[in-house]
């Protein structure tokens, strides 16, 4: 059996009647191996082009930055191409891990929306590298469909997560009644422009703006004024 592992062949011999365990365990742990030597490489990728462009990194420069050789990279990867794809897919789909932890069942809308919002701050390094990344993509007009098809599906996971909270909200008459999905995509969007700010502008405080973001939403909710006037 042959494996392919992002242009690596990793060849899988059959395994013994007498002894399939350790031979299938040294499979399993070359795999692991392979496999996050090519995150490795991605990281440190992801890291460059956030930092300059896409066009103006090389190959070499990835390599020095983890103090390997460039031809490793070539081992696991087809071309820079390749790498930029498998790069951005992997930043993409870490975040939409994080979405979906969000979206585990919790005991209040409140404090769904909040996790989303700690999750952005937590991760907000990791956010600016990725929107860095995707301005870039989006300029370069190269249009790949898979990474096309992954920023739609971030946001749209963003925005489901947003308006499932406040719809939740609304039905249990902790929120007032609002347009879901246009408020999910309103703090979406200005998610974004906070996480532009805080590259362009040398002395933004991310955080407070983060909790105003937060204040507003639930202000526009009338979280507290309606929490004030239920009994008890």
């Amino acid at each position: 059996m042959t494996q392919n592992v992002r242009g690596t062949r990793v060849a899988v011999r059959s395994q013994s009647a007498a002894s399939p365990r350790p031979q299938l365990d040294a499979v399993e742990s070359s795999e692991r191996a392979s496999k996050d030597r090519a995150r490795e490489i991605a990281a440190a990728a992801l890291r460059l082009f956030a930092e300059r462009d896409f066009a103006s990194v090389t190959i070499k420069e990835i390599a020095q930055a983890i103090d390997i050789n460039s031809a490793l990279i070539y081992y696991y990867f087809k071309n820079k191409d390749d790498l930029f794809h498998f790069a951005v897919e992997s930043a993409i789909r870490q975040a939409l891990e994080n979405y979906r932890f969000i979206a585990q069942p919790r005991t209040s809308p409140e404090e769904i929306i909040s996790a989303w919002f700690n999750n952005n701050l937590q991760l907000s390094g990791t956010i600016s590298d990725l929107l860095k990344i995707m301005l870039d993509y989006a300029k370069s007009r190269r249009n790949v469909p898979s990474i096309d098809a992954l920023i739609r599906q971030f946001y749209g996971e963003e925005c489901r997560i947003l308006a499932g909270a406040i719809d939740q909200g609304i039905g249990a008459r902790r929120f007032r009644n609002v347009d879901s999905a246009r408020l999910a995509l309103f703090v979406s969007s200005h998610l974004d422009g906070i996480i532009v700010a805080s590259i362009i502008r040398p002395d933004f405080d991310l955080k407070t703006a983060f909790e105003d973001l937060r204040t507003l939403l639930w202000d526009h909710l009338g979280v507290n004024r309606l929490q004030e006037k239920r009994p008890g």
